[in-house]
């Protein structure tokens, strides 16, 4: 007949025990986030982007995006729970204060640009475009001449593209 042995952990072993045995939180759903960084109707060159979420627990999380060369971006969450960092393409849906940081060797600071109104992110996915204002602090969001400028209209923020009556 098999003996039940119970032992006392305290919280430091049993939080030990659940970390070696896996026992972590769900990863939360993502939604894809696309979309393009202007100023004055042009692309901006690259920078990053920042996603704050408004309310709720997502501590262990880092939400970001990459601005390319031709200003578009699409959003990622890194996740730091667990034995390694893990990427993901898409945001958990909900509300997110966004902050643009241009391209920079780490000796600038003081660039970044918050924007004013806050990106919603729908399950199913969004696209917007972010337009940084014409005045900026300098060396940041530089546009470039040989992109097109935005197309005049509002965005379908479900498809992140102009919508056209």
């Amino acid at each position: 007949m098999a003996k039940l042995v119970v032992t006392r952990f305290g919280t430091g072993g049993l939080v030990a025990c659940l970390l070696a045995a896996g026992c972590s939180r769900p990863e939360p759903d993502l939604y894809p986030l696309r979309g393009r960084v202007a100023r004055e109707g042009h692309a901006v060159t690259g920078g990053g982007l920042y996603f704050a979420p408004e309310g709720g627990d997502r501590a262990g999380y880092f939400h970001r995006a990459g601005v390319g060369k031709d200003g578009t971006f699409v959003a990622e969450t890194e996740s730091t729970s667990g034995n390694a960092p893990t990427t993901r393409e898409g945001l958990p849906a909900g509300r997110y204060k966004v902050t643009y940081h241009p391209p920079s060797n780490g000796s600038k600071s003081g660039l970044e640009v918050v924007f004013a109104e806050a990106v919603t992110v729908e399950p199913g996915g969004s696209g917007v475009t972010l337009t940084l204002p014409a005045t900026m602090p300098t060396g940041a969001g530089q546009p470039r001449d040989d992109v097109p400028p935005e197309p005049a209209g509002p965005v379908d923020r479900r498809r992140g593209t102009t919508a056209t009556r």
